[in-house]
């Protein structure tokens, strides 16, 4: 079928009428499918895949016929670029071919058929405060068999006490050989078991689990003898850069929302789910076959996960969160955990191609190399921002056609791609927003990339900073300066562009085509500028949205006072709604529902007050000190429950989409001015 189309819309033979009005029917039924029939997004996708591959036949027959050898040069670059960027799409529609979400397999009725479980946390430089989170929530999860260990690569007494006080054990090492991957392997080789059937969970040390993530993780592995690994999604509780310094909120999918929500679906069909270094229950018998964590990349989690599948192994994910982390806060601080990324799927592709190793079913080998090929964006990316000022500033043409024929060539092709992407990722892939992501990071990437081609054993694992705080809005100079650079030139190509017109009015069609892209990348370079516009984060601790039964004493006596329910927590205070009058001028002390039961007391002050539409609302201040046994409460509250971190994807219309990036420019100047004149 694919071929038949490919076929249809490739005649070269059809006039430029005859062609306009093949891509104008191929769009009216993408858009019809994509609006009215999205149980059609193969047909779809197919229709996608021949209109991209009509317009790339034209591009090589008829669009390479340039003057001279630095325009030839041009048009090479440009025409790669767009080969790669049809690759990557057609092995995305792969990828996501198929989207069936797995169900949780139930364990055995019983208990001593349960695999026992290590639960890992290795850790760094990281705050006390993050780690004792992840440490309460592990200690909480619902699961008679486990055991829960720190891995202090920091060598810490501060943490050594805290395992200590939390009942954890502790382990260091000598040294930090291979960072967080030798971490693990060192702590595996001291907590082996005689069960065969052991299972080992790994969390970041900011990624607080659920109580019930062995519950529904650890059967899958009984019901399946070959099952190497369960990978469930990475939840962040706080806006990512983007979100935060864009101003988003969670209107957007966030960067990780495709991945997570679409992927990883569509590979735990084709066996290829990649384990992403957290959140995930590992079979420790494969994790032995292969040697333990890979230590040969900075981007161990996916390499491991490619070596047990080489191994015949068997993997699943699981689209359910069942622990919420830190998204990265400062736009710098996500540009280095990126270009790690980046630099680590790279030597993946130099040191151990998926596509060579043998074992492994083809479908596997093409979601791995698809996986890989992602990170080679940054400079595709630079080459599509850069082609329209070769021309308008340079009087380069890296392609020679009739604009009208460029029109009828393209414009479906790129309708059609933003279509399928869309349809294909359960509402999670948003058109333009990628373009945005890339822009933001390509001058960076290129350059780890293409070191990482030449020398891919260079380069070493970089902690991600987590919990830092911003106390004003500061404009990130040094980060932003290549994309200040790529805006200034396209502002320069567009002053230039009616120039150019006037001195060669027959080009005129031509340059206001060209025009138009190098307007479209500026709108994107100017959102990608943004993001460097760090907005104040004065909190290291973050709120979170729960409803919970609430009821407030009277600190010295016990006496119940007042009734209601929570509406928010922080590790800080809490925002509830009372169900009478808020009691004044005692002590007080809240209690929340847990378990069955009710929480310690925690010590609280009233800090505000308001009427809301049923009642009083006010919010309430963590007076002093927490026991250890009342901040492990509220923090099991704000992280524990099963259904604690819910995520839906949502359709957004082209059209919005593009017009939320032109607009998140001057809403996050707007905010830093804003900022600048309060300071």
């Amino acid at each position: 079928m694919i071929g038949l189309l490919i076929g249809i819309f490739a005649l070269p033979e059809l006039p430029l009428t005859g062609q306009a009005v093949v891509g104008a029917c191929s769009v009216a039924v993408g858009l019809w499918i994509a609006q009215r029939a999205p149980e059609l997004r193969h047909a779809l996708a197919f229709l996608s895949v021949a209109s991209s591959a009509r317009y790339l036949l034209w591009r090589a027959r008829h669009s390479l016929e340039l003057p001279g050898w630095l325009d030839l040069a041009a048009g090479i670059a440009l025409i790669l670029a767009e080969l790669y960027g049809f690759l990557v799409m057609v092995l995305g529609y792969h990828q996501t071919a198929v989207l069936r979400p797995r169900r949780s397999t139930p364990l055995p009725a019983d208990t001593a058929c349960w695999p026992t479980v290590d639960v890992l946390i290795p850790s760094y430089d990281e705050g006390v405060d993050i780690v004792e989170r992840t440490l309460i929530g592990a200690l909480a999860i619902d699961y008679p068999r486990h055991r829960v260990h720190l891995l202090d690569d920091g060598r810490r007494p501060a943490m050594q006490a805290l395992a200590a006080r939390l009942g954890v054990e502790y382990h260091t090492r000598a040294d930090n050989r291979h960072a967080k991957a030798g971490n693990i392997n060192a702590a595996l080789a001291r907590t082996r078991l005689d069960d065969p059937d052991a299972l080992v969970a790994i969390f970041d040390c900011d990624h607080v689990p659920v109580r019930s993530f062995l519950r529904v993780t650890a059967g899958a592995f009984v019901a399946d003898p070959r099952l190497a690994l369960v990978q469930t999604p990475h939840y962040f509780y706080n806006p990512d850069p983007f979100e935060r310094n864009l101003g988003l909120g969670r209107a957007m999918p966030s960067e990780n929302a495709v991945f997570y929500h679409a992927v990883q679906i569509g590979n735990d069909y084709w066996d290829s789910v990649l384990f992403c270094g957290s959140c995930a229950l590992i079979r420790r018998a494969a994790l032995e076959e292969v040697g333990g964590i890979a230590v040969e990349t900075v981007t161990e989690d996916a390499h491991t996960s490619l070596r047990m599948l080489a191994r015949g192994w068997r993997s699943a994910y699981l689209d359910v969160p069942q622990a919420a982390g830190l998204a990265t806060e400062r736009y710098a601080i996500h540009i280095a955990q990126r270009i790690r990324w980046a630099r680590g799927m790279t030597q993946i592709l130099r040191l151990d191609n998926p596509l060579w190793k043998r074992a492994l079913s083809w479908p596997q080998r093409l979601s791995y190399l698809n996986a890989i090929l992602h990170f080679q964006f940054g400079i595709f990316r630079l080459i599509y921002l850069m082609a329209p000022l070769s021309y308008l500033l340079l009087g380069l043409r890296p392609l020679s056609a009739d604009p009208l024929a460029m029109v009828a060539y393209v414009v479906p092709h790129m309708i059609l791609a933003v279509a399928g992407g869309d349809a294909t990722s359960r509402g999670m892939r948003h058109a333009f927003w990628s373009e945005v992501y890339e822009a933001s990071l390509a001058p960076y990437t290129t350059l780890v990339t293409a070191l990482a081609w030449v020398a891919p054993r260079h380069g070493k694992f970089n902690v991600t900073v987590k919990g830092t705080t911003l106390d004003r809005a500061r404009f990130d100079w040094r980060s932003a300066a290549p994309n200040l650079a790529l805006f200034a030139l396209c502002l320069a190509g567009l002053v230039a562009a009616p120039l150019r017109a006037a001195a060669a009015p027959e080009e005129a069609l031509a340059v206001a085509i060209t025009a138009a892209f190098c307007a479209y990348n500026a709108a994107v370079l100017a959102a990608a500028v943004a993001v460097a516009i760090d907005r104040p984060q004065q909190r290291r601790v973050h709120r979170v949205e729960r409803r919970l039964a609430l009821r407030l004493l009277d600190r010295d006596s016990g006496a119940v006072l007042a009734g209601g329910h929570t509406r928010d927590l922080t590790e800080a205070g809490l925002g509830v709604a009372l169900s009478g009058r808020a009691p004044a001028g005692r002590p007080l002390a809240a209690q929340l529902a847990d378990a069955g039961g009710w929480s310690p007391p925690l010590p609280v002050r009233i800090a505000t007050e308001a009427e809301g539409p049923d009642g009083p609302v006010i919010g309430l201040e963590i007076d002093g000190t927490l026991e250890a046994e009342a901040r492990a409460a509220l923090v099991r509250a704000m992280f524990s429950a099963p259904d604690s971190w819910q995520v839906e994807g949502r359709a957004v219309p082209a059209l919005s989409s593009l017009w939320s990036v032109l607009r998140v420019p001057f809403r996050a100047g707007a905010a830093w001015i804003s900022g600048r004149r309060a300071a």
